[in-house]
């Protein structure tokens, strides 16, 4: 989007934020800008043309992408018949209702190509994530449509983003990749206790098979103790109830506060290890 003099001068307000009904009606606008543009025009009525203008008969290009019905479809992925019309329900969506819609139209919006007999969607789908992402940072605790797959997330710690952002080069692709999916399961708008509690693990599993190797590299620099690390890094998943089931095991904390933490933690850990690995790797070739 282009930016202008308050946006280029970081002179917008920090704490700005819209209300429950603010959000479904700008979305509601939002999905009428797209609307009327013609790139639901597939998803909603299929592609028809009038091959006989005196008998009015008609060839179907495209059928509708949304299945037997859009009133059908978003019953089957929302469990309510008080969806579509969009512009007739919207005002009573719940955030599981809103949220879902928005990926549905996501997956759904696209223009029909004569020529190749196809939908394209690729440019309509990064310009309906920018309009929808200007809105959703500022609704709740913040969230935002991931603009490769569509899913809506919360917005993850800025240091974390800022971490796996900036951090890709050396970290091994294969590592890299399950930092990532491990933050967007995390962050997922409807995210429970047993999904972020995974992906924390997942984390924990990286860097339990180079355990050993962390011990030696997490401690040559400061002449402390290799189990001192080791102890703190492993003692969170060992004794919060993550991977053993016993007596001992710290059950009773403020999960949802302390989970933000440890993902932000491991995730700190996962990427010091690796950097100090491709240090360690840069200087032994130089040598």
């Amino acid at each position: 989007m282009q930016e202008f003099y308050a946006k280029r001068n970081g002179l917008l307000k920090d704490n700005a934020s819209l209300s429950y009904e603010d959000m479904r009606t700008y979305f509601c606008k939002t999905y009428s800008y797209f609307r009327e543009k013609g790139y639901f025009i597939a998803a909603e009525l299929g592609i028809k043309r009038t091959t006989n203008k005196w008998s009015g008969e008609t060839e179907l290009l495209c059928p509708l992408t949304l299945e037997t019905s859009p009133e059908v479809y978003f019953f089957q992925h929302t469990n309510s018949a008080n969806i579509y019309p969009i512009h007739q329900y919207y005002e009573i969506y719940s955030d599981a209702e809103l949220f879902t819609v928005i990926e549905i139209l996501y997956h759904h919006i696209g223009v029909f190509n004569e020529q190749t007999q196809l939908i394209e969607n690729k440019l309509q789908k990064d310009e309906y994530a920018e309009h929808i992402n200007g809105l959703l940072r500022f609704y709740g605790e913040g969230f935002y449509l991931e603009p490769t797959n569509g899913f809506i997330m919360r917005l993850p710690n800025e240091a974390l983003r800022q971490q796996l952002s900036s951090n890709s080069q050396e970290v091994p692709t294969g590592i890299y990749e399950q930092l990532v999916s491990a933050s967007k399961a995390f962050y997922h708008y409807d995210a429970d206790m047993e999904t972020k509690k995974k992906s924390i693990c997942t984390l924990a599993d990286i860097l339990e098979k180079v355990r050993n190797d962390l011990k030696e590299r997490f401690s040559a620099e400061y002449g402390v103790s290799k189990n001192e690390h080791d102890k703190l890094i492993f003692g969170i998943v060992n004794g919060f109830e993550f991977r053993h089931n016993n007596a001992e095991q710290k059950t009773d904390y403020s999960k949802n506060i302390w989970y933000d933490w440890m993902m932000q933690y491991y995730t700190s850990v996962v990427i010091a290890y690796y950097k100090l690995l491709a240090e360690s790797t840069a200087t032994d070739i130089d040598f």
